[in-house]
């Protein structure tokens, strides 16, 4: 697995404490080729109804029991899922975690991946959309309606729609660029690489077609759209 999947994915942040200790954390989030400290980031508890966000140097303290699920949230970078886990004997942490952006631009390094088959990616369309466990949707307790009604409007549920949507738009976004890279790399295509994001964009394909649909709809479909979007970017005549 390459740097950049370790730190965009997961980052496991390791304790050794009883269940139901208080692990205090003292986080800094930079960006993962700039260094770039990064402020506004939003760390989102989802599981306590908790948000917090970094300060203009990156950083913000939290408290959580191991085993708690912590999801990054930033607009224009990979939402990051990060686990309190148990292992070294410590209460309290000095964290730094780098996340990946959507985009890269031409002075970040290139990382070299072994390219997928169709089949490989298909096994990954089939799975759009599904949402992360600690994301689900609580059941309703019918006991107090009005509590019921609260959850719903509240800003918890804004948070967890708000997160399970950026979830699938990076997810769709990932695949697509393995297909891009896949038409690439067999001569079906010649789009350069820093023009995959805006691509992306212009073709505008729901999660739902890239998830129910043949590899030869998608593969006409994405030829058919290339075409038309290099003749406007000029780079086909």
């Amino acid at each position: 697995m390459s740097k950049v999947a370790v730190f965009a994915l997961f980052v496991l942040i390791s304790v050794s404490v009883h269940a139901g200790d208080t692990i205090s954390v003292k986080l800094r989030i930079t960006d993962l080729y700039t260094n770039t400290k990064l402020g506004g980031v939003s760390v989102i508890n989802q599981l306590a109804g908790v948000t917090l966000a970094t300060d203009a140097e990156g950083m913000v303290d939290l408290q959580g029991d191991k085993g708690t699920t912590l999801f990054l949230f930033y607009p224009g970078y990979k939402t990051t899922r990060y686990i309190l886990t148990d292992s070294a004997g410590k209460k309290s942490y000095n964290m730094y975690i780098a996340i990946e952006p959507l985009s890269a631009s031409l002075n970040q390094p290139v990382v070299i991946k072994a390219p997928k088959t169709l089949e490989d990616i298909e096994a990954e369309r089939k799975k759009l959309g599904i949402t992360p466990r600690e994301l689900q949707k609580p059941e309703v307790v019918f006991t107090s309606p009005i509590t019921a009604l609260y959850d719903i409007l509240s800003n918890r549920a804004k948070e967890r729609d708000k997160l399970r949507q950026q979830i699938a738009e990076d997810d769709k976004r990932r695949i697509f660029k393995e297909l891009l890279y896949y038409y690439n790399e067999n001569g079906l295509m010649d789009l350069p690489e820093e023009y995959f994001e805006d691509f992306i964009t212009y073709c505008n394909l729901p999660s739902d077609y890239l998830k129910v649909s043949t590899d030869y709809e998608i593969t006409k479909t994405v030829i058919d759209l290339y075409k038309r979007y290099g003749l406007d970017r000029g780079f086909i005549k």
